[in-house]
């Protein structure tokens, strides 16, 4: 933990202990993360226009298609065409990677841990000589 965080621990517990943070406007309410506040000017009406109409971005939905695959491998689902699977996979991987989302596919990559994934990998060429 960084000195600003434990900083900032600090002066949280001590404004709890004096009851600084109590009775405060919308105390127990859940908090509502609905800001746009990194979102361009101009975006954010359009944004909150198709969100609300149920749109979804096509990398989110290959994120989603790429979450089933990968519990569907990791189940050991049976009539799954491994040859077929890995280049599904692969090419999801390559989408949602060139989206800018690869820390979210890795995670989820990675959160699975499948044994399967592993042999649906290809293993690295040997080159002759070697």
């Amino acid at each position: 933990m960084s000195i600003f965080d434990q900083l900032a621990e600090e002066r949280i517990r001590a404004a709890l202990e004096k009851g600084e943070l109590s009775r405060l406007p919308g105390e127990g309410r859940p908090l509502e993360f609905d800001d746009d506040a990194l979102v361009p000017a101009e975006l954010r009406m359009s944004n909150r226009i198709l969100r609300n109409a149920g749109y979804v971005p096509p990398a989110i939905l290959e994120l989603r298609e790429l979450r089933a695959l990968c519990e569907a491998l990791a189940a050991g689902s049976e009539g799954v065409d491994s040859a077929a699977t890995a280049r599904r996979l692969t090419s999801l991987l390559l989408r949602v990677e060139a989206a800018g989302l690869s820390h979210v596919s890795s995670a989820i990559l990675a959160r699975l841990n499948a044994p399967r994934l592993k042999t649906l990998t290809p293993s690295p060429a040997v080159t002759p000589g070697a």
